[in-house]
């Protein structure tokens, strides 16, 4: 039924292996006959594309001349705030609140995880957040206008689609060749820092993953690039 719809193949894993958990939690807490309708299930999953932006498309990003007060800039301005915070989700930034930063320091929960982050204040982050003080508002970005969960959540959602849309059409202004979403921030840090040679441990902990594999998928075509340059250096001895 969900390839009927046109749902990608690692989404529809992503579904069923969330409906498996479900229907497992329920027979452990009934004490249920076990039927196991998903045994022998294996869907296959497909490597995802590449989600990451080099350094010299950020350059053009930050470039690109745009009218202050317009979506657009907004939306340029939350990717880059995003990027320089560490990678920190789209979510987040909606959610995050003035009250969160202090000392120079920005410490706040990962809406996904309930992971602490946190995160020091550079003077480019500081610069976008001046941009959009208000004070009749609690947020630091101009998303959501309420701290009601339900209101807040449907804004959320309509504002996650208008900000797609606007990075869409920003990268069709600067000629990228790969997509930007709301994704792409956070495997463009991963990779810029592991490039960078900081060590997987501390990327791991910067994007507020619990699990190390993770990390490894935001980095993999970069270690696989590494990897090449490692046995170029060893042939290079050899021949």
């Amino acid at each position: 039924w969900l390839r009927l719809q046109g749902v990608s193949l690692n989404t529809t894993v992503c579904y069923v292996k969330a409906l498996r958990a479900i229907y497992n939690k329920v027979l452990r807490q009934c004490h249920a006959v076990d039927a196991r309708p998903f045994d022998r299930l294996y869907t296959g999953q497909v490597r995802t594309q590449k989600r990451s932006v080099s350094d010299a498309d950020i350059s053009r990003l930050r470039g690109l001349l745009l009218r202050q007060d317009s979506p657009l800039a907004l939306a340029r301005d939350i990717f880059l705030f995003c990027l320089y915070a560490q990678g920190m989700p789209f979510v987040d930034a909606a959610h995050l609140q003035r009250s969160q930063i202090s000392d120079g320091m920005i410490v706040y929960a990962r809406h996904k995880t309930g992971e602490r982050i946190v995160v020091r204040v550079e003077p480019c982050m500081q610069a976008i957040i001046d941009r959009y003080v208000d004070a009749d508002s609690d947020f630091v970005f101009p998303i959501l206008t309420t701290h009601d969960p339900r209101q807040s959540y449907r804004q959320y959602q309509s504002q996650l689609r208008a900000y797609n849309r606007h990075l869409h059409r920003l990268q069709k202004m600067v000629r990228l060749d790969c997509n930007i979403t709301s994704y792409v921030v956070r495997h463009t840090w991963a990779s810029l820092a592991y490039d960078s040679n900081v060590d997987l441990a501390v990327i791991s902990s910067a994007l507020g993953h619990t699990n190390p594999n993770t990390t490894r998928i935001y980095i993999r075509d970069i270690d696989n690039r590494r990897l090449a340059e490692a046995n170029c250096k060893v042939l290079g001895r050899i021949l």
